[in-house]
């Protein structure tokens, strides 16, 4: 897989979810848990050395990542 194609599918995923859930997250401990569910799923996945289903649940732990980075992390200008 090349890069570009990860990024498309982790944006697929990530703009999936957000119609699902459209609230989003209301606190980084509830980003954390978000997040924390989904490496675990990709641990069970590792484990049953299932490929396909790694390739899902990483593409759904970058999402998740992502959307945590976006809706919860201060942008560097907003740092300053």
């Amino acid at each position: 897989m090349q890069l570009n194609e990860a990024i498309d599918l982790v944006t697929v995923e990530h703009d999936r979810a957000c119609r699902r859930y459209p609230l989003g997250y209301h606190s980084t401990h509830e980003g954390y848990g978000v997040l924390a569910e989904e490496v675990a799923e990709l641990l069970d996945a590792i484990r049953a050395n299932d490929i396909r289903s790694c390739r899902d649940e990483a593409v759904q732990v970058a999402a998740v990542a992502v959307r945590f980075l976006v809706e919860l992390c201060a942008s560097p200008a907003e740092d300053m």
